[in-house]
C-alpha cells in the first residue's frame, strides 16, 4: 500500500468539503477522481499528497518523492531557473547524482519542443503544464498525483501528454484529478466519481 484514506471527513468553516471519504493506492495502481467543480477532488489529492489535514479519520499519505503537479503547473515552477533544473529539482532535493540525465530523458519524452536550457519564465500553458509533468515523472518515489494536467489542451497535445505520462510512470502508481472520463479510459485508471463530497467507485 502507497497510500490510504478510511472514513476521512474534511470541513472548512464548519462545512463539510470531504464526507467519510475511504480509498486505497496500491502500488503500480491507477485511479482518476471525477465529479463536478467543488466536489472534493483537489482536497481529496492534497489530503493524499500530505498537504492537508482530516478534521476526522485516517490518512496515510504518500510517501516523500511523490511526484505532484499541482491545478495551477505554470505557478508551480521557478521562473528564474531553467526548464531543465525545474525539472530535475525533485532528485535533485534528494541529492541525486543522476537529476539532470533523468531530468532531460523525461523532457525528450513529455516536452520534446522545449529548449531545457531556457528560463522557465514565459512557458506557454501548454509548455508549463508538459514541464510540470515531466516533473512530477522525474521525482523518485512510487506514486505521481496530477490535478487537471490537461486542462485547456487542444486535442492532439492532451492526447500526446496523456500518452508520455503512462509511458513515464514506469509503473508508478498515479492519482489522477480530471473532468473527462476519456483521460482515465486512455490511461487505465480506474474511476471515482466525487459527488458532494462522497466518494464512490464507478461501476
Amino acid at each position: 500500500m502507497i497510500a490510504a484514506l478510511h472514513e476521512v471527513t474534511l470541513e472548512r468553516a464548519q462545512l463539510p468539503v470531504l464526507r467519510e471519504v475511504t480509498l486505497r493506492l496500491g502500488a503500480g495502481e491507477r485511479i482518476a477522481l471525477v465529479g463536478e467543480n467543488g466536489a472534493g477532488k483537489t482536497s481529496l489529492l492534497r489530503l493524499l499528497a500530505g498537504l492537508e489535514q482530516a478534521t476526522r479519520g485516517a490518512v496515510h499519505a504518500t510517501p516523500p518523492g511523490t511526484g505532484y503537479v499541482p491545478q495551477a503547473a505554470g505557478e508551480s515552477l521557478f521562473p528564474w531557473f531553467s526548464v531543465l533544473r525545474n525539472v530535475a529539482m525533485p532528485r535533485l532535493m534528494a541529492g541525486d547524482r543522476e537529476a539532470l540525465d533523468v531530468a532531460r530523458a523525461h523532457l525528450r519524452r513529455v516536452a520534446p519542443t522545449v529548449d531545457p536550457e531556457r528560463s522557465a519564465r514565459g512557458l506557454s500553458g501548454g509548455q508549463a503544464q508538459a514541464v510540470a509533468i515531466a516533473r512530477a515523472l522525474t521525482a523518485p518515489g512510487p506514486a505521481v498525483l496530477a490535478d487537471e494536467p490537461f486542462s485547456a489542451l487542444d486535442p492532439e497535445t492532451r492526447s500526446q501528454l496523456r500518452e508520455a505520462l503512462g509511458d513515464g510512470l514506469a509503473g508508478r502508481a498515479l492519482v489522477l484529478v480530471t473532468h473527462d472520463e476519456g483521460d482515465a479510459l486512455a490511461l487505465g485508471a480506474r474511476i471515482y466519481r466525487l459527488t458532494s463530497g462522497r466518494l464512490e467507485a464507478s461501476s
